[in-house]
């Protein structure tokens, strides 16, 4: 029964946070190995983050690209902090709050969260490219980075 619910519970989370649906629409399917081999070859220094980047981030973050929706869970500015943490203030749970520390945060997902009750999935739950992965990310640190 234990096993039953614990299912019930992850099927719930991935439907709340965008984690079904066809990902048709991203051309590659990311893999933790090979998104942190591309991040590593890339910087991660918000100097480089474009205004370009940030519209494909905000796209992506409120579900008009791809299958997920950050805003599902994170509210439509990110700001929302009932199910998950509010990403436009200063207090970072799992991460230090840095565009690195975001992307690897989004990359291996929140298994055992340390404050709301809802698991985020590697990904948000949904296949993505590294250039989408560094665009949302690029989005949700200018969030509390203006």
């Amino acid at each position: 029964m234990r096993a039953f619910s614990i299912f019930a519970l992850l099927i719930a989370t991935l439907a709340a946070c965008g984690g079904g649906g066809d990902a048709s629409g991203d051309s590659a399917t990311a893999t933790t190995s090979g998104a942190a081999a591309s991040a590593a070859a890339g910087s991660f220094d918000p100097a480089t983050i474009t205004p370009a980047m940030l519209a494909l981030g905000d796209s992506l973050f409120h579900g008009l690209i791809g299958a997920t929706s950050c805003q599902a869970c994170h509210g439509a500015n990110g700001a929302q902090a009932t199910v998950a943490p509010d990403l436009t203030d200063a207090e970072w749970l799992h991460s230090d709050g840095s565009w690195e520390g975001i992307h690897k945060t989004v990359v291996e997902g929140v298994m055992a969260p340390k404050q709301y009750t809802s698991m985020m999935p590697p990904y948000g739950g949904v296949p993505m490219t590294e250039e989408h992965t560094r665009a949302v990310t690029a989005y949700v640190y200018k969030l509390s980075h203006p």
